[in-house]
């Protein structure tokens, strides 16, 4: 609704007191034109914003664990999100001999190495955050749900219990610079 001193056409306003009556001519032309550069700058601007997010936001490359005992390498199979781990700090144990997924409650899968092993499967990008998957702990060789999010250069990454991820715990893994 418009004030009740507009006068209805696009030559102005009138101020309702006498001693201040003024009248400011704007055209027609010059009103769209506003808006047309308020509209324009305001989409250029979203844009920019959306775009600098987009890049800064990637979940794909490798990531230290908080503990500095690996890096996992997130990878794009199709739509789904993996894991698999490419460095550990320890990758043998005193005699030279490499680790393995001892803790495994499948004996067949005991002998496999853990440098290599995939242990983020099937997430699946949802607006800025990653979920639906599964994580696996070898150190207990038990298997999560798991969700995360990118922050910065921070990959916060949450395995739980349950799938609404109510019981459970958030690591921090640091982007590795390469």
């Amino acid at each position: 609704m418009l004030p009740w001193w507009w006068n209805g056409r696009h030559e102005g306003l009138k101020i309702p007191w006498p001693e201040m009556a003024v009248r400011v001519r704007v055209s027609s032309e010059a009103l769209l034109l506003t808006y047309i550069m308020k509209r324009l700058f305001f989409t250029i601007a979203l844009l920019v914003m959306s775009s600098i997010g987009a890049f800064a936001q990637d979940v794909l490359g490798k990531w230290k664990l908080d503990d500095g005992s690996a890096i996992v390498e997130v990878y794009q199979e199709g739509d789904h999100y993996n894991g698999r781990i490419v460095w550990l700090a320890e990758p043998t144990d005193p005699n030279g001999v490499p680790y393995t997924d001892v803790m495994n409650p499948d004996p067949a899968l005991r002998t496999r190495k853990i440098m290599g092993l995939n242990m983020l499967h099937d997430l699946k990008k949802k607006g800025d955050k990653y979920g639906d998957g599964k994580i696996y702990d070898p150190n207990d060789g038990k298997t999560y749900f798991c969700s995360m999010k990118v922050d910065g250069d921070v990959l916060k990454v949450h395995g739980s219990l349950d799938k609404k991820g109510w019981i459970g715990r958030t690591m921090d893994w640091h982007r590795v610079k390469e």
